[in-house]
């Protein structure tokens, strides 16, 4: 799975990969894996200052890849620190269960750990009383790692590992196994539970490394659905026409008809508020996998369930989970169900709103595994007392779900795989949008002549509606192609004219305004839209711009989970893992991997090697915070303002420090991080909190945006008494900024 990871989230820009290679909708899990993670992470993380010439490319590319798979270490990391408890626990046990089990009937207790990672479920073998334990691990720095910590638990002598995957072991006098094994555990799962090929793996152990009845930990896992209506949840989804007391911007009526990306939308579903969403069926079972081998695994399979509707609406999604049976007597189960449905919280709890707001914090958080929503390719109206057919699907990797039979759901309109989930609910923020027209209402006349410099920029559109010419820079081809259907579509053809490069901009003399939201497909964190400065600053500072300023700000807080990526594995069950935590911290993963760039620049192939070595510690990352809850310890503060009507000064280093109270006592475990953008003298729009935020209570944050997070390393109990230091360094000429942050406990 590691390996896939790495292979699969290359941050490859979607344009130049796909035009060389010719990548197409056939690999449905290869395609929308690929263009979901470009679309969400973004093509590039350019430096503001640079266009995208071959040579920056080239080197860009190489930097950024090189970064997103030391980031993989980081990944690892954080998985397993969400698996540590209950979930080891249960792993022990069943483990402990099973081979015992072997021993009372007289066998052998021969172990195998596919996908072993830091060795902790083969050490457990080990204690448990195992006689053979075979781990295997095919992602070589974690394999290296994992012998390491073997040796320092003491098990060197009881655990032999193979580096490499389990398909291609190989049983017999030379091989990798001199016999077949009697108990397999593994951990081969995902938000879909079968993403990372568990059914392969499964089905390749029972057929060449397991005896016959065999014990499989976990033993069996079921998949759980249940059809909502959420217009909230729909807004990750479809582009809906832009209002303003009358259609300012409709949509086409390809998008509206498309059934969405295939690609499972993954959210912490227990954060979703309860009031957003209502069941129109009750939770079911839909699909049963039999790990043990008694059943068949098959890739393919259709379920049909007939089902009592228990409310009316419309049906919009399907929300779906999974649980496992850790042992063969079912007494172990873990549940990855939302705080609604979890077997954990009491029946006459789960519709009582209020308590259900106190055991979400009390039911076992995960973040490797949260819930999923796919999208209906079509809106059902749902009638109580009428019965309603369910029908699931999965394939080797992915399921979908339909209350109505027809073939798998893919995007045919191109805006799905042009954009996030996350930039079409931003797309569908009606006071977001209601503030710009607003500002725009303002500004623009019949004679203006507008530069837009935003990716996928339906607030183009109202400019254009407004009167004003609009010049508006595409450069990602598949955005370029769903804005020419919204311009057709709209019948703006003759007031906008799409521009396809930086170099074919329009001249000073023939704009006087430039807008942008802003937003870019290559932008990660917040500040990285201050590209749309970058270009703005190619014109003379005269041209008046929208928006004119951006502040960047933060908070002190503390996270209630999400500081557990970061949090060292350190002791876990009581064995040593601090080997791991050392890998991680170094990031280091030279020899790991190597990638080819393919690309194609002026009818050439170039291939690009390059194998990574650099340090994965970037001390700031982007989360939708919305669904990691924290409480402000501190109140907002600025760290810079920006002023975007004038031009960059690419000579100027900007170097700031600052001091703010702890108002409230706690763990301060992080820092949140966001972009204000004033749009005028009146009017601003952000990409932080909703509403004011307020020191000791929980901050409510924009759930159509991405918020930036620093996450200490270590972590500090704080009172009235302790202070925040913090440094922000921007450089002007690259773009690159720092951001460092200290508490200070003050006696």
């Amino acid at each position: 799975g590691c390996l896939n990871l790495a292979v699969c989230h290359m941050p490859v820009s979607l344009n130049h990969f796909t035009h060389s290679i010719n990548i197409n909708g056939n690999n449905r899990r290869g395609w929308t894996t690929f263009t979901e993670f470009v679309t969400k992470k973004g093509t590039s993380t350019l430096e503001f200052g640079k266009p995208l010439t071959s040579q920056t490319f080239c080197s860009e590319q190489v930097k950024t890849i090189s970064n997103r798979v030391n980031r993989v270490l980081w990944q690892l990391k954080y998985y397993k620190s969400s698996l540590i408890t209950p979930l080891n626990e249960k792993y022990y046990l069943a483990l402990k269960a099973a081979i015992e089990k072997k021993h009372q009937a007289g066998e052998e207790a021969n172990v195998l750990d596919i996908g072993t990672g830091t060795g902790l479920l083969s050490m457990m073998a080990a204690r448990c009383g195992a006689d053979t334990i075979t781990a295997c691990e095919a992602f070589k720095p974690i394999a290296k790692c994992a012998v390491q910590i073997i040796k320092e638990n003491g098990f060197e002598d009881k655990i032999q590992l193979i580096r490499k995957r389990s398909t291609k072991m190989i049983v017999g006098k030379d091989g990798d196994m001199l016999k077949r094994a009697n108990i397999l555990v593994t951990e081969v799962f995902d938000t879909e539970l079968i993403g990372e090929g568990a059914l392969s793996t499964f089905r390749h152990a029972h057929e060449v490394l397991l005896e016959e009845d065999s014990i499989v930990i976990p033993h069996k896992g079921t998949v759980w659905a249940q059809v909502i209506e959420s217009f909230k949840v729909c807004n990750w989804n479809r582009v809906k026409p832009i209002k303003n007391g009358k259609v300012l911007v409709d949509t086409p009526s390809t998008i509206q008809a498309c059934s969405g990306a295939a690609a499972v939308h993954d959210m912490q579903l227990s954060r979703l508020p309860r009031d957003t969403f209502v069941p129109l069926l009750p939770a079911q079972p839909i699909f049963k996998f039999d790990w043990s081998g008694k059943k068949p695994l098959l890739n393919n399979e259709k379920a049909s369930l007939l089902t009592q509707p228990i409310k009316n609406g419309t049906a919009h999604a399907i929300f779906m989970w999974w649980d496992l049976n850790m042992d063969t007597d079912n007494q172990l189960l873990l549940s990855c169900a939302p705080v609604w449905e979890h077997p954990n919280v009491p029946d006459n709890m789960k519709k009582d709103v209020s308590c259900l707001q106190k055991m979400v914090d009390l039911i076992p958080w995960r973040d490797h595994w949260m819930q999923a929503v796919y999208y209906l390719p079509e809106e059902v109206s749902i009638t109580y007392g009428t019965e309603v057919n369910l029908i699931g699907y999965h394939d080797e990797y992915s399921f979908w779900f339909k209350l109505l039979n027809g073939p798998m759901p893919e995007c045919n309109c191109w805006a799905h795989i042009a954009y996030s989930r996350t930039r079409i609910g931003q797309l569908n923020d009606t006071v977001r949008n209601q503030r710009y027209v607003k500002a725009l209402q303002k500004k623009i006349t019949p004679n203006s002549v507008c530069l837009c410099v935003t990716d996928g920029c339906l607030l183009a559109l109202v400019i254009a509606r407004l009167g004003a010419k609009v010049f508006l820079l595409e450069q990602n081809f598949l955005s370029r192609r769903t804005m020419e259907m919204f311009v057709q579509v709209n019948e703006l053809s003759d007031r906008i004219k799409i521009v396809e490069s930086v170099d074919d901009l329009p001249k000073a003399s023939e704009i006087d305004f430039i807008f942008g939201e802003p937003y870019f497909l290559s932008s990660i964190v917040p500040w990285e839209n201050l590209r749309f400065w970058y270009l703005a600053s190619k014109y003379p500072s005269s041209i008046s711009r929208m928006p004119v300023m951006a502040t960047i700000r933060a908070v002190a807080v503390e996270f209630k989970d999400l500081q557990k990526i970061r949090a060292p594995l350190g002791t876990c069950e009581g064995f040593d893992l601090s080997s791991f935590d050392k890998l991680i911290q170094v990031g280091f993963i030279s020899s790991f991997l190597s990638f080819f760039i393919i690309y194609k620049i002026k009818k050439r192939l170039v291939f690009y090697f390059q194998i990574s070595s650099e340090k994965s510690d970037n001390p700031v990352e982007a989360q939708p915070l919305w669904e990691y809850p924290c409480k402000a310890l501190s109140s907002a503060f600025d760290i810079i303002k920006l002023d975007l009507t004038q031009n960059v000064n690419f000579n100027k280093r900007e170097r700031i420090t600052g001091e703010i109270p702890i108002l409230d006592s706690g763990t301060c475990n992080g820092i949140a991080i966001w972009v204000d953008w004033q749009l005028d003298s009146d009017l601003s729009v952000s990409c932080g909190p909703i509403e004011e935020i307020v020191p000791s209570k929980r901050v409510s944050w924009d759930p159509y945006t991405r918020q930036g997070v620093h996450l200490f390393r270590t972590i500090s109990n704080v009172t009235e008494k302790s202070t925040l230091s913090w440094s922000f360094t921007f450089l002007p000429q690259n773009g690159e900024v720092e951001f460092k942050f200290n508490i200070v406990t003050n006696d």
